[in-house]
This record gives C-alpha cells, sequence and structure tokens, in this order.
C-alpha cells in the first residue's frame, strides 16, 4: 500500500562516500534516476526537473512535491548528516506533519548504515489550523478536502527549510 507526502528540504553529508550511499538507496527505491533526477511517482518517464544533488557539498536537495512513500524512510537519508531539514505533510488517511533533522551523532554513522540519526518533531496539522486561525472542519463538512490543502500549503510555507548559499549556487 502506498503512502503520499508533500516533502521538501536537504541534507548535507560528511562525505561523498554518504551521499553515494543514499543515492544508491534512492535509486533502488525508485525515487531516483541515474542522472540523479528525482521521479514522479517512481515512473522514470517524468521527473522533477533539473538534478538535485550538489556532489562539491555533499548535497541532496529534495524539491516541493508529492512522493510516494519517501515520508516513510526519510530517516533512512540521515546516515551521515551535518546538516539539513526535511518536512513532510499528508492527508493521506492521516492529517500530520513532520518535521526531521539530523541528530550531531549523524555525521559519525557509517554510510548506508541504521541507528539514531534524526530527530523528528511531529504536529497534528488540525492543531496547527486552529492555532494559526485556520479554523477547523470535519470530514463531513463542504470544503473539507480543499481546507486540508490549505493547511498544508500554510505549513509548507512556515516550515520548509531555507536553502543554504552553498546549495542554491549551483546544483551539480
Amino acid at each position: 500500500m502506498s503512502f503520499y507526502a508533500s516533502i521538501a528540504g536537504y541534507i548535507t553529508y560528511r562525505s561523498n562516500e554518504h551521499l553515494e550511499a543514499v543515492l544508491d538507496y534512492l535509486k533502488e527505491g525508485d525515487w531516483m534516476n541515474d542522472s540523479e533526477q528525482w521521479l514522479v511517482y517512481g515512473d522514470s518517464s517524468y521527473t522533477r526537473g533539473q538534478p538535485a544533488v550538489n556532489h562539491h557539498s555533499n548535497s541532496l536537495l529534495i524539491p516541493f512535491g508529492h512522493y510516494r512513500n519517501l515520508a516513510r524512510v526519510t530517516t533512512e537519508l540521515f546516515a551521515g548528516a551535518t546538516d539539513g531539514c526535511v518536512v513532510s505533510a499528508s492527508t493521506d488517511g492521516c492529517f500530520d506533519a513532520w518535521r526531521e533533522t539530523p541528530l550531531e551523532s549523524a555525521s559519525g554513522v557509517s554510510p548506508g548504515a541504521g541507528g539514531a540519526v534524526s530527530s523528528v518533531e511531529c504536529i497534528d496539522l488540525s492543531d496547527y489550523a486552529r492555532l494559526r486561525g485556520l479554523g477547523t472542519i470535519t470530514p463531513s463538512e463542504p470544503g473539507y478536502i480543499e481546507w486540508q490543502q490549505s493547511v498544508v500549503g500554510a505549513f509548507h510555507d512556515e516550515y520548509d527549510p531555507d536553502l543554504p548559499e552553498y546549495l542554491t549556487r549551483s546544483v551539480s
């Protein structure tokens, strides 16, 4: 069963070896192609645009978009991370969001290894909407889906990370 979420963020790694391990993982999972472009729903004929890797800074950029099953495994992307933030939100059987950042110890984790590598802040989007004055709507009320989409958009506007200068200069 698939799980869809809107995701945006970036991760910078301690070494190229860590970055390459993550790229291999993403390619095996059909999230990225050999040209280091994000795939849309695992379909190699649809990509999200330019390559999303900066080899000079060992960084991975996750452009805002809807991804299938990636939110389930974002923690796997943090082994060897020295900086970064990944923001996810979903209305797929839930109404929740997550903000994930690397633990200080993540940079010492071997490429491809598991363990404690990230901190995840979980956010109930109904509470978020209420606290931000966006109202509350129940699933049975008209306009519920549109309201959810506007709350997710507001959440991403507030929480999506600003990219560091080294990542905005050139991605290649």
